[in-house]
């Protein structure tokens, strides 16, 4: 690392670089700006030192997300997936907000041995905003639990083989966190009988 970059590497703007290329795909700078409120003012140098890329999607503004809505350990009876569907799909009931955001660049997640340097796709953009809002309520109330998370990038990286579904994220070896969409009752049955297949407990949000 050139000698010019790790001098301004705080510990926030080294812990938000981690987060980028091991913990999550993308970060709102709202986002950003509440969990390492000092590293935010870095943004532009750390674009200019190539470490991180900005741009501006439209989503769905950020929901309040306090609890899973599904939770299921391994043995207990089948979540009410029609509930769950419904919770689901009735709460994205907001037009699209213009929301800056920024992942990391290759040569991040070269350093710190994860990814960087995917934009999310179209389709992915509102779900990876979410997901990282799931992780950092993780960092805030479980901080464990969070230095286990897996995102899905890795888990990918660590498959011999690369087809199938794959998890949002594991917490640990057996625990998938998965933030849902608008989901139909029949993805979340899917969705459940995946996990149960694998010895995974679960939790969607």
């Amino acid at each position: 690392m050139p000698f010019e970059v790790e001098c301004f590497l705080s510990d926030d703007i080294r812990e938000l670089l981690a987060v980028l290329a091991l913990r999550v795909r993308v970060l709102s700078v709202l986002q950003i700006a509440r969990t390492w409120p000092k590293a935010i003012a870095a943004i532009k140098r750390l674009e200019a030192q190539a470490l991180v890329l900005s741009f501006t999607v439209v989503a769905h503004p950020e929901l309040p997300l306090y609890e899973p809505i599904m939770l299921w350990t391994k043995g207990s009876d089948p979540p009410d997936f029609g509930q769950a569907s419904y919770r689901l799909r009735s709460r994205w009931n907001r037009p699209g907000v213009a929301t800056k955001c920024v992942v990391a660049s290759r040569a991040a997640g070269r350093m710190f041995g994860g990814h960087g340097g995917r934009y999310p796709r179209e389709s992915e953009e509102t779900h990876d905003i979410h997901l990282s809002a799931v992780y950092l309520r993780f960092r805030s109330m479980s901080p464990e639990a969070a230095s286990s998370w897996i995102h899905e990038e890795e888990i990918k990286k660590e498959r011999k083989q690369r087809r199938g579904k794959l998890p949002d994220a594991l917490v640990g070896k057996d625990r998938v966190v998965e933030f849902g969409g608008a989901y139909k009752k029949e993805k979340l049955i899917r969705f459940h009988k995946f996990c149960e297949a694998r010895g995974f407990d679960y939790e969607v949000w």
